[in-house]
């Protein structure tokens, strides 16, 4: 498990939550990441990650951060609204957990819960070679890229294949700011959001009509990148400072392109959110019983 570790994808209903449930236990939880002076030298002076969207196309409304922590406010308010509209919440908060041990049998660990100790992800991708992230990057990528299905089938539509956006069309930013290519200067990885590259030559470029991965034409199925009607997309690391949230094992350099989505249906899809994590192993050691889940505090009930 050196290069991409696993995918990881996971669906949240009113009835239905994951296991890996907590009592909130907030202590000093905010967005702030009190780190230990004596360690700062050890890992890039990365922010925690502020960022925050919502995912609220359907019958739910929640808040998600650039960190992966998710469905609360960062204070005492859970932020996973069902129905939507109803000031009702089933869930309280959530993140990513995963660990596992090096070939020296080193306990490697990056996980989240309410922050109130400090951070163990920040956003941003990570140098391919040296598993490192400076601040500046960190800053650039302490966003979500939010799209809808419905708007990139609306850029296809007023656009013009090695022309580009027909005038007078206003491209959504989110789409003309796509990630779709990490910086090579940075030894970024080359793919990060996906995009349907029309001319095969890996440049994500509006100007040929490129796009974010929806399944547009109906022909992709499995292969196609991107889900949803409405797709948070973003990426972060656990690299960017020392980890403060759980200290009882060290970095593992991973770093995670994620995206949240959810359907507008008329079934009981439009109850749900989804979440998938695609996990890179950027260190330069291979994770042994490495195990990951999500982590959830549920309020249901």
């Amino acid at each position: 498990m050196k290069s991409k570790l696993k995918i990881a994808l996971v669906a949240l209903t009113m009835s239905s939550v994951l296991s890996l449930q907590a009592r909130e236990n907030l202590g000093v939880a905010s967005g702030s990441n009190p780190q230990k002076a004596a360690n700062q030298s050890l890992a890039a002076a990365c922010d925690p990650g502020v960022g925050r969207s919502e995912l609220n196309i359907n019958n739910v409304r929640t808040t998600i951060f650039t960190s992966g922590d998710m469905w609360w406010d960062l204070n005492t308010n859970a932020r996973y609204e069902i129905p939507k509209g109803s000031n009702k919440h089933s869930q309280f908060a959530s993140a990513l957990w995963i660990g596992g041990v090096d070939n020296g049998g080193n306990l490697k660990v990056a996980a989240m819960t309410y922050r109130q100790s400090g951070n163990d992800f920040w956003p941003g991708p990570l140098d391919m070679t040296t598993a490192t992230i400076e601040q500046a990057t960190c800053s650039q990528y302490d966003r979500h890229w939010k799209i809808t299905r419905a708007e990139v089938e609306e850029f296809l539509a007023n656009c013009i294949q090695g022309q580009g956006p027909i005038p007078g069309y206003d491209v959504p930013d989110d789409i003309e700011s796509w990630p779709g290519n990490g910086d090579q200067s940075l030894n970024q990885d080359q793919y990060l959001a996906p995009f349907r590259d029309l001319n095969n030559n890996g440049t994500y470029d509006i100007y040929n009509c490129e796009y974010p991965d929806y399944d547009i034409t109906g022909q992709l199925g499995c292969n196609s990148q991107l889900y949803g009607d409405q797709t948070l997309w973003w990426v972060f690391n656990d690299k960017g400072n020392v980890h403060s949230e759980f200290t009882g094992g060290n970095p593992i350099g991973i770093e995670v392109h994620a995206q949240a989505f959810a359907f507008a249906t008329n079934d009981e899809i439009n109850n749900m959110t989804f979440y998938k994590y695609k996990i890179f192993n950027r260190s330069v050691f291979t994770v042994e019983d490495c195990y990951f889940g999500q982590w959830v505090d549920s309020d249901l009930g």
